[in-house]
């Protein structure tokens, strides 16, 4: 029963790699949908003016993200201390494992 299940979850591993890599070069497209709705909210709750983003695909997992801020002194000094930090937080673990 064993080597079945093994070998089940080595064929699932295989084709769920190869769906990754299928869907890859949309990346992209999916990182300014997400980042576009993050920025609405805060532009809504008013923690910035307005914003522009542009995500390119240099390779194969290679991104380029440009975003443009409009910010007032008080909202720079907002983000840099109350939003930079948690958000930038989840990189930190994976920076030093």
């Amino acid at each position: 029963m064993r080597p079945i299940l093994e070998s089940l979850s080595q064929s699932t591993a295989k084709v769920l790699i190869k769906i990754a890599f299928t869907f890859e070069p949309l990346a992209p497209t999916i990182l300014t949908i997400f980042i576009n709705q993050r920025l609405h909210r805060y532009k809504e709750s008013g923690i910035v003016n307005n914003y522009k983003t542009h995500t390119k695909r240099l390779g194969r997992y290679h991104y380029q993200i440009e975003l443009q801020l409009d910010l007032t002194n008080i909202q720079a000094a907002h983000l840099a201390v109350n939003l930079l930090p948690t958000q930038l937080s989840i990189f930190r673990r994976w920076h030093y494992d």
